[in-house]
């Protein structure tokens, strides 16, 4: 008797999972925030000090007298030397020891954002002889590559920071960031992001194993994108074949390899890449796309796909599904997303995007994922758990405003640099009164979207049915 009751209260306990999660328990590992480990070093620099003090960390880059390449896009790099200062306990201040000392090799990096006052970078951290030097930086695992992203546009400098880290916390894996603020040349160029590339790495969130010599086989990461100017990188795929990623775009998209890398990638390789993929895209825009034996389900995790849909679409993320799409696969694993890049998101999109639609239906990969009820409906049950936990208005807007404090009065360096990006001579969005005139403001902003956002997706949510309902064509499906 004593074991029915375990075996009935077990049964009773997965019951309760599945209806809360819908049709599958699933929630990512939690990140550390950063204001979390840090919390009352805001208070260590006196205002009467005259040497630089801050509370967050800080990233010198020294170019030795070089200029930074990268506008011309073509792959050049210089090295240079990065120091992260650090302190456990105290402020940060440019003359401090440095918990890390490196070469790197640099360049500026960006689409759009390329043409930014305020430039992004990327980092590749190396040893003297050229080889990868993955550290351990400001809390986050090793790895040797990394993204210096500097908010211009997002004049609430975090939009990044959050959702990334609200993304760690829902998905298996979502890119690392830190607050910092960086000097370049002994030059202050205000609040930065530090944040884990989307790449391959030993600690890297991204869990892809390295190529092993004279395999013809791999492990790899897809980034669907303007290209590569590296014609190996470029990937032929079922998708391209079909022109299915040129869907809903104003410019011609491409899917390249960023791992394994150039020096790894080989024509064997990339051949295997490409009718691996093809493989999965094969399956997903087949009249079989919905079956246990030869669908789609068999290659990707599918869980990955649905939370990658919900966070951009409750984000409002236009590039996703389009550009900045990172897909990756381990060897003999399933496909996953990856998010990256909300820096237009939550309504700071250039152009006006309404309120009142869902978008992500119409990109590669989800126009077919989208005609499956099975799919949708995981899509439906899975938001509604999240609105009660990760994306529910109280969680954000308190994770912002813990943010904000956290910020305190590097908002302020910051903005006594880039402060005229206020001016409405410098508006960037269309129409003109969607751009804000103080970071109050910008805040504020943010919060409202959030809000109205959520509200149109409680109320709207069941209608994606529409996407996976019945047609004429689909009747013809087997």
């Amino acid at each position: 008797m004593k074991y029915k009751l375990i075996i009935i209260n077990l049964a009773s306990l997965l019951i309760l999972i599945s209806f809360i999660f819908g049709s599958d328990a699933f929630v990512g590992d939690k990140v550390v925030n950063q204001y979390n480990t840090s919390s009352g070093k805001e208070n260590y620099c006196s205002k009467n000090e005259s040497e630089f003090c801050t509370h967050l960390p800080i990233v010198s880059i020294d170019t030795n007298g070089q200029d930074i390449p990268g506008e011309a896009r073509d792959g050049s790099f210089v090295t240079t030397t990065v120091k992260v200062i650090d302190n456990k306990s105290g402020g940060n201040h440019l003359g401090d020891k440095s918990d890390v000392k490196t070469l790197a090799n640099i360049h500026y990096r960006g689409n759009s954002s390329m043409d930014f006052d305020k430039k992004g970078y990327l980092l590749k951290f190396i040893n003297k002889d050229g080889t990868d030097n993955a550290e351990k930086i400001i809390g986050m695992n090793k790895h040797s590559e990394w993204v210096l992203h500097g908010p211009y546009l997002d004049k609430t400098l975090l939009r990044n920071y959050l959702w990334y880290h609200i993304s760690g916390e829902i998905m298996d894996s979502a890119p690392d960031s830190r607050f910092c603020e960086l000097f370049v040349d002994e030059e202050y160029k205000g609040v930065y992001l530090m944040v884990e590339s989307p790449s391959r790495g030993d600690k890297s969130r991204m869990q892809v194993k390295k190529v092993k010599k004279d395999k013809d086989y791999t492990g790899y990461i897809i980034r669907l994108d303007r290209g590569s100017s590296n014609p190996l990188k470029d990937v032929n795929s079922f998708s391209k074949y079909t022109m299915n990623t040129d869907l809903d775009s104003e410019v011609e998209l491409k899917l390249d390899i960023v791992y394994p890398g150039k020096n790894r990638l080989n024509e064997t390789l990339q051949e295997y890449i490409r009718k691996d993929l093809s493989k999965f895209e094969k399956s997903l825009y087949s009249y079989d796309y919905d079956s246990k034996r030869y669908g789609y389900t068999k290659y990707i995790d599918t869980d990955s796909f649905v939370d990658y849909f919900i966070i951009n679409e409750f984000t409002q993320n236009r590039d996703a599904g389009k550009m900045s799409t990172y897909l990756y696969k381990d060897y003999n694993g399933k496909f996953k997303m990856y998010v990256w890049d909300f820096n237009s998101a939550n309504d700071y999109y250039t152009d006006y995007t309404s309120l009142e639609a869902f978008y992500l239906q119409w990109s590669t990969w989800y126009m077919m994922l989208m005609k499956d009820e099975k799919f949708t409906d995981r899509i439906i049950n899975r938001y509604r758990y999240l609105r009660r936990h990760y994306l529910s208005d109280e969680y954000l807007l308190n994770y912002i405003d813990e943010i904000v404090a956290y910020l305190g009065d590097a908002v302020d360096r910051n903005y006594d640099v880039w402060g005229y990006t206020f001016d409405e001579e410098n508006d960037l969005l269309v129409p003109t009164n969607r751009n804000v005139r103080s970071y109050e403001e910008a805040i504020e902003q943010l919060k409202t979207h959030i809000v109205e956002r959520g509200k149109f997706m409680d109320e709207h949510i069941e209608s994606i049915r529409q996407f996976s309902s019945e047609s004429k064509v689909k009747k013809y499906n087997h």
